[in-house]
């Protein structure tokens, strides 16, 4: 798994117990992260012979019955507690979630400004319909 994952244990774990969380899981399969909101509902601490490892058991926010789904400590990258309501009720939110370095700029630009094809603003002239 990435090197970027979290370290759970035990006692850190235990402290998500019942709270609802903001998750950001990551897969070798899968290049992008996956974001969950959830609740956690228990927590399957390490032992031997457990197969899969340690992971929490949650629910989905408001579900009224349903099986509880494995989110596995090996592939939780980022996980928050959401701490309070927001001023227009709208759900709750998060303080700061600071995002994981990425190395891929996602910036629009051109290679080269200021010269005769692209002005120092960057704008090529061409209209976007």
């Amino acid at each position: 798994m990435t090197s970027s994952s979290i370290t759970l244990d035990a006692q850190s774990a235990v402290h998500y117990l019942g709270q609802t969380v903001l998750i950001e899981m990551v897969f070798d399969e899968e290049p992008d992260p996956i974001w969950r909101w959830v609740r956690v509902v228990g927590v399957v601490l390490p032992a031997e012979g457990l197969r899969g490892g340690p992971h929490f058991l949650t629910l989905k926010p408001g579900a009224e019955k349903a099986f509880a789904d494995e989110a596995f400590w090996e592939n939780i990258r980022t996980i928050r507690v959401m701490r309070y309501r927001d001023r227009h009720g709208s759900g709750n939110v998060l303080g700061r979630v600071t995002h994981p370095d990425d190395s891929r700029s996602r910036a629009a630009l051109p290679a080269r400004r200021n010269s005769s094809t692209v002005p120092a603003n960057g704008s090529t002239g061409g209209a976007n319909p």
